[in-house]
Formats: C-alpha cells, sequence, structure tokens
C-alpha cells in the first residue's frame, strides 16, 4: 500500500492508505477523517519499498515503480535516503530490459535484528535474527527447580537468557529493534494471564523484558506463533485458513483466519482443552484443565513418567511412550490409542463446523507419530462433518514455535509503520 506524497503541509489519507491489516484510517480522538503529514506519508512510502525488496528480492527502479505505484521521482529520493541510511544497497545491474542497464537495489536484512524466545515448562530458548530471518546467534537456558518454587525459577531463567540475547556475549554488531516471545497459556497485551505449564497467573512479562533492556516486547501464545510459522513456511503455506493443534504439556490451537492470528476475546481463542466431551460435563466444574484435556490426561495418565518423586504430568511425553507399546503390539496400550484419537477427532471436527480451517497441521509432540495421527483422525471424521479439512504433520517440528515469534517480532520491528 502506497501513498502519492503532496507539497502541502497535511495530507489527508483515505481508503488508499489503509494498513495491511485492512483498518480504515480512523479518528485521533475525536470525529472526522484521520490526517496524515508528508513525514507519515514518507514512511508509509518507504515501507511499501522495503516490504517489496525484501519479499521479491533485488529489483530496478522501474519494477519498484510498477509494482508500488509511486512516482518515478517518489522512488528515486526514497531509494537514494535509504541507500544512505544502510537499509538498501545496489546488487549489479539489471541488463534485462532494452537500453542502458539500471541498478538493482536489495534490502539490507543486517541493519537490525530481533530477539526470539521460546518459553516451555523446563526451559527457554532463544534467538538472534536478522530482518531477512536469518538466524544470527541462538541460546538454550534449562530451568533449574532445585533453588527456589518453579513459577519464580521460570521467569528468572527467561531473564537470564533475556540478558545473555541482549549482551556483548553474541558477539554482534547490528542492534536489536526489540523482543518476540512465545508463552504457553492465555496471553494476552504482554500479560500472561494463565498458564498451568508455567505456573503463572496475570505475569506482567512484556513490561518485566521491557524495563529490563528498554527494548519493544511481542509476547504471544506458543500455539498461535506455532500457526503463524506453518502459514508462513510450512505445510499450511498460502492456505489462508488454517489450525496449528498443538500437543504439549495440553492442548491447545493457534487459528489463523484470512491469513491473520485469529486471538478472540481476551486472547483467549484456541483453547480447545475445554471443549465439553458430553452433557456430563455439565455438572463438573474445571479450572487448570477443561473437559477433553482431562479426560485425554486421564487416558494417558499409565504413561506419564516419574522419578525422584516427581511425575511428568505432560500429555504430550505420555502420548509418545503410548505410540512406542503399541509399535510393540501391547493391547492396553492399543485401546488407550483409539480413546486418545477419539477424542482428538472431536477437538478437530468441532473446530472444523465452527472455523472451517483449509488445514489442520498438528504439531508439538505429535511430530513423531504425525503421520499416522492424521490418518486416525481423518478416518474418524470422513462422513461425521460437511468437509474434512487436510489434516498434514508440522514442517518445522520443534523450530515451529520459535520461527513464528521471530517472523512476528520482525513484523514488528520493520523500520516504519503503516497508519491504522
Amino acid at each position: 500500500m502506497t501513498v502519492q506524497e503532496r507539497d502541502t503541509d497535511d495530507a489527508t489519507v483515505g481508503a488508499a492508505a489503509v494498513s495491511r491489516r485492512g483498518a480504515g484510517a480512523r479518528s485521533a480522538g475525536r470525529g472526522g477523517p484521520r490526517t496524515a503529514t508528508n513525514r507519515d506519508v514518507t514512511q508509509i512510502n518507504r515501507t511499501a519499498i522495503l516490504d517489496l525488496l525484501r519479499t521479491s528480492g533485488p529489483l530496478p527502479r522501474r519494477e519498484i515503480r510498477r509494482r508500488t505505484g509511486l512516482s518515478s521521482a517518489t522512488v528515486e529520493r526514497l531509494c537514494q535516503a535509504l541507500l544512505e541510511e544502510g537499509a538498501l544497497e545496489l546488487a549489479g545491474l539489471d541488463r534485462t530490459s532494452n537500453g542502458r542497464p539500471s541498478n538493482l537495489f536489495r534490502y539490507v536484512s543486517g541493519l537490525r535484528a530481533v530477539a526470539a524466545i521460546d518459553v516451555t515448562e523446563n526451559n527457554a530458548r532463544g534467538r538472534i535474527l536478522d530482518l531477512g530471518g536469518n538466524v544470527l546467534y541462538e541460546s538454550y537456558e534449562p530451568f533449574d527447580f532445585h533453588r527456589a518454587n518453579a513459577s519464580s525459577v521460570r521467569l528468572e531463567g527467561l531473564l537470564t537468557l533475556v540478558d545473555r540475547l541482549t549482551s556483548d556475549e553474541t558477539g554482534l554488531r547490528a542492534p536489536l529493534a526489540g523482543i518476540g516471545i512465545a508463552l504457553p497459556g492465555v496471553t494476552h497485551d504482554g500479560v500472561v494471564v494463565n498458564a498451568i505449564e508455567l505456573d503463572w497467573l496475570n505475569v506482567p512479562v512484556a513490561q518485566i523484558v521491557a524495563e529490563r533492556t528498554g527494548l519493544p516486547v511481542l509476547c504471544e501464545n506458543d500455539a498461535n506463533a506455532t500457526a503463524y510459522s506453518e502459514l508462513r513456511h510450512g505445510t499450511a503455506r498460502d492456505a489462508e485458513s488454517a489450525v496449528a493443534l498443538v500437543l504439549g504439556t495440553g492442548i491447545g490451537a493457534g487459528i489463523i483466519s484470512e491469513g491473520r492470528i485469529h486471538r478472540g476475546f481476551g486472547s483467549a481463542a484456541g483453547e480447545v482443552g475445554f471443549l465439553l466431551t458430553s452433557v456430563n460435563a455439565l455438572g463438573h466444574y474445571f479450572t487448570d484443565r477443561g473437559d477433553v484435556e482431562g479426560t485425554i490426561s486421564e487416558q494417558v495418565e499409565p504413561y506419564m513418567r516419574g522419578e525422584a518423586g516427581h511425575v511428568d504430568r505432560r500429555i504430550g511425553p505420555a502420548f509418545r511412550t503410548m505410540m512406542q507399546l503399541v509399535e510393540q503390539g501391547d493391547a492396553e496400550a492399543m485401546r488407550a490409542r483409539d480413546e486418545f484419537f477419539d477424542n482428538i477427532a472431536l477437538i478437530c471436527a468441532a473446530i472444523t463446523v465452527v472455523l472451517a480451517p483449509r488445514v489442520i497441521v498438528l504439531a508439538g509432540a505429535f511430530a513423531q507419530y504425525s503421520e499416522l495421527s492424521a490418518e486416525q483422525i481423518a478416518r474418524r471424521l470422513i462422513g461425521k462433518i460437511p468437509a474434512v479439512p487436510t489434516i498434514v504433520p508440522s514442517r518445522l517440528g520443534f523450530d515451529a514455535a520459535i520461527t513464528g515469534i521471530g517472523d512476528l517480532a520482525i513484523d514488528h520491528a520493520r523500520t516504519a509503520t503503516y497508519l491504522v
């Protein structure tokens, strides 16, 4: 989206200046149209050029003009300014057209960087990425539960990793433009409202990390980050409507609708573990685990491993243990498998009849048995719902959440801002 610049001090931005997210120009506190200065218009057009070159690779000025709709003078002026700032660089000559060869302009992804962090029950994993998505540095922080209560240990471990990623230890010169953090549980406006996996309730993670680093911080539910990465790079690429069903400590879903993350009211969309399995559930109350998640947990409980007085209550590892016994011909494990997939199919049926996704991606602990899981679920749904979506394994596997939060952090940290 671009806006032709004017010679006046202010430029009224109409429907043509809406952001990619489709939001029209809104009033700034009072009724009436929102106006923009020439600086605002320049930012929008700079962003259009940078985004085009970031996604399309090197292009000559004439192709930039054609694809953005900007005037020759505007493209000439902005490309020169971006060259001087180091946001663009020359990438040789374009000899594909008749006449004199022209310069090719290339986006400089290494001008700035972002940090991406994936927090799980037992550890935090971090990366630094340039704005082209290239991994420049990676680190890992296991949580030491011997030192304090588990909730505090996880927060301290996260902050230890943040300190490392923002320190000179990385050896990187590109300044960080922001931090993205993927977290389990309901995460809204930077606050982890409820994450059973982490023992966190109303923890203002974004504020804590921002005050520690002085950087913008974006927090996102890990299933949403997984869904976004599969949309951008994985098996849901270009699907526009997709769901990532993530099996871990519990079970959750990240929802993509019309190419965007659907978070719902309070960012609580996708908490599919709270779906009800029958009318009997109406006689009970559910707090930490929902009905279907609790039912699934009970089904795999015999396969939860315990050591040193501690039992690993995560559904994902128990699922893998159960499936290993199925491969060995264990009859009890086969019965548990069938009950497990009956409930997973109920979740997929509910998701499908409400959202009608084109693709359901099986992520998290499904990974090792994803093809088999897809077959088990699809077989149960055929003839039971109007249309069965394509059910596929995650392409990104263990990297899905950290890749997705990295992409979101890059999107959040681009050089200029679209008006909303």
